[in-house]
């Protein structure tokens, strides 16, 4: 049962790197409305100068809300699925 928890974490941590992969490489455009959206189909803006200045953004972002909800799921993914990988493989002695 340990070992199917970490390969759980194991997993998780390979679902979050393929959702952030998703949210920040993949882009999309309408050319009709010219409206730009990244792979979850989130309207994207141009990021603030202090993002770009502080974070290095420097290209479009889908904003504040979205910017601090994907911080959340992502470092709190890696997070938990660490540990989950840690514990679950971890030797009992």
């Amino acid at each position: 049962m340990r070992k199917a928890i970490g390969w759980l974490g194991v997993v998780i941590i390979g679902c979050v790197f393929i959702a952030g992969f998703i949210a920040y490489f993949i882009f999309s455009f309408d050319p009709q409305n010219k409206i730009p959206f990244d792979g979850f189909g989130r309207q994207l803006y141009e990021s603030p100068w202090f993002m770009r200045l502080i974070f290095g953004q420097d290209r479009l972002w889908p904003g504040w809300g979205w910017f601090i909800g994907d911080m959340i799921i992502f470092w709190g993914g890696i997070g938990l699925g660490f540990s989950l990988a840690g514990w679950g493989f971890k030797n009992r002695t």
